[in-house]
C-alpha cells in the first residue's frame, strides 16, 4: 500500500507558525531544548530565515526538523544561493517513535527534492546523540566523542566509580567549605541567570572562544524563562561569592550540561569537579538516568579528560555532523569565485576544510 506523505515547510518568524511549531514540539516531542523556538531564533540574524520542516504521514506529523536558511554572499555581493545550517547544539530531525526505515528515506528524498527546487546549494546539521543521522543522504562526519554519563544506583557507588582524581579534587573542595546551591524550574529568576551570564561570559573571554559560544544575556533570559521546567541551574559559593556555575538542561530522563564556566581565580578551590560531583548526587536523586557532558575542542584535550574523569568506564557517544553538497556546479562556482585556492585543493582533502568551503574567507 502506498503511504501518503506530505513535506510541509513553514517559517518561524510568523506569530501563528511559532505558536504550531510550539505545541508540536511539547505534544510530539516533550517539549526538547535543542529545539525550542526561543533557542532557534537566536541564530535568525540579518538575511537569515528560520523555518522548519514538518513530515505528515497519512496526516499525521512523523518528523520536525528547523534550519537556518541563509543567503550566501560573495565578497559583499549578495547571489540568488542558499544553504541551511542547524543551529548550535544538538539537533536534525526529530523522529517519532514509530517511525520506518522507509519513512525517514522519504523524508531525506523530499528534503532534497524541496532543497533542488528552492536553490539551496548545500546543507550542514548538527545531529543529536540519538543516531538519528541514520538514512542520511548526505556525508556523515564522526566529530568528537562526548562524555555520557549513566547513572548507578546509588550515590556511593557512583563516586566509587569516579576516577580518583576527581575524588581528591572534592575533598579539596570541602577543605574551602564551598557551597553547592541548585536553582531548579520556577526557582531560577533573572537574578541568577545574571550570576551564570557574568561567569559564563568572563570564561568564553579568557579562553579565546569563537563568537558561537557569546550569547546575550537577553537570549538566556527568553530561553529560561519560557521553558523553565527544562532548565536547572548550579552553582558553587565560597562565602558567599559565586565561583562556577553550569546551566542544565532536562529532558526526559537525562541531563545536559549545556554551558558553564568558572571564576579563574578559584581554580584551586576545584569548584567545577565539586560542582559536578553535587549535580550527579541531586540527579540520582531524582530519578535521572544519564549525564551528557558533551566533549572537549578536539578528542582527547584536558577538558574532555576532565569531563571523562566522571564516568571512565562509561562508553562515549559520538556527536556527528552532516555535510550535503545539493548542487556541485553552483557549490564549486561559489567556492572558487570566494577563493581562488579552492581550485588547488584534492577533493579527498575537502573533508579537513571549513563547511560549506565559500563560506571559509569571511567566517
Amino acid at each position: 500500500m502506498k503511504q501518503n506523505y506530505r513535506l510541509l515547510t513553514k517559517n518561524l518568524d510568523d506569530s501563528s507558525d511559532v505558536l504550531e511549531y510550539k505545541a508540536l514540539l511539547q505534544n510530539g516531542w516533550g517539549n526538547n531544548v535543542y529545539y525550542s523556538a526561543e533557542h532557534l531564533q537566536y541564530f535568525a540574524q540579518n538575511s537569515d530565515k528560520l523555518k522548519y520542516f514538518v513530515l505528515e504521514k497519512s496526516d499525521v506529523p512523523i518528523v520536525l526538523m528547523p534550519l537556518v536558511f541563509r543567503t550566501i554572499t560573495i565578497k559583499g555581493k549578495e547571489s540568488s544561493y542558499f544553504d541551511v545550517i542547524s543551529p548550535y547544539g544538538y539537533n536534525g530531525p526529530l523522529f517519532n517513535d514509530n517511525i520506518s526505515e522507509l519513512d525517514v528515506i522519504h523524508f531525506w528524498e523530499l528534503i532534497d527534492q524541496w532543497y533542488k527546487k528552492n536553490n539551496v546549494v548545500a546543507e550542514f546539521i548538527r545531529f543529536s546523540l540519538n543516531q538519528n543521522y541514520k538514512g542520511y543522504s548526505g556525508n556523515l562526519i564522526h566529530t568528537l566523542s562526548n562524555v555520557r554519563g549513566r547513572f548507578l544506583e546509588n550515590f556511593d557507588d557512583q563516586w566509587t566509580a569516579f576516577n580518583s582524581k576527581v575524588r581528591n579534587n572534592f575533598r579539596k573542595a570541602i577543605n574551602y567549605n564551598l557551597e553547592f546551591r541548585f536553582y531548579h524550574k520556577n526557582e531560577i529568576t533573572k537574578d541568577i541567570i545574571k550570576i551564570f551570564n557574568d561567569i559564563y561570559v568572563d570564561t568564553m573571554k579568557r579562553n579565546n572562544a569563537d563568537s558561537i559560544y557569546f550569547f546575550s544575556i537577553e537570549y538566556f533570559e527568553n530561553l529560561i524563562l519560557s521553558n523553565s521546567n527544562n532548565f536547572s541551574i548550579a552553582i558553587a559559593y565560597v562565602e558567599e561569592k559565586p565561583i562556577s556555575v553550569e546551566l542544565i538542561i532536562s529532558y526526559k530522563d537525562t541531563i545536559f550540561a549545556f554551558l558553564g564556566g568558572t571564576n579563574a581565580e578559584y581554580f584551586s578551590h576545584r569548584p567545577n569537579d565539586f560542582l559536578r560531583v553535587k549535580i550527579i548526587e541531586w540527579a540520582i536523586a531524582n530519578n535521572k538516568k544519564h549525564y551528557v557532558l558533551g566533549g572537549g575542542m578536539r578528542d582527547g584535550d584536558g577538558l574532555y579528560k576532565s569531563k571523562k574523569a566522571l564516568f571512565p568506564k562509561d562508553e562515549d557517544v559520538v556527536f556527528c555532523t552532516g555535510r550535503k553538497i545539493v548542487n556541485q556546479k553552483i557549490y564549486d562556482e561559489l567556492s572558487l569565485s570566494s577563493d581562488p585556492e579552492y581550485a588547488n585543493i584534492p577533493k579527498e582533502d575537502l573533508n579537513n576544510h571549513f563547511f560549506p568551503y565559500y563560506r571559509s574567507i569571511n567566517r
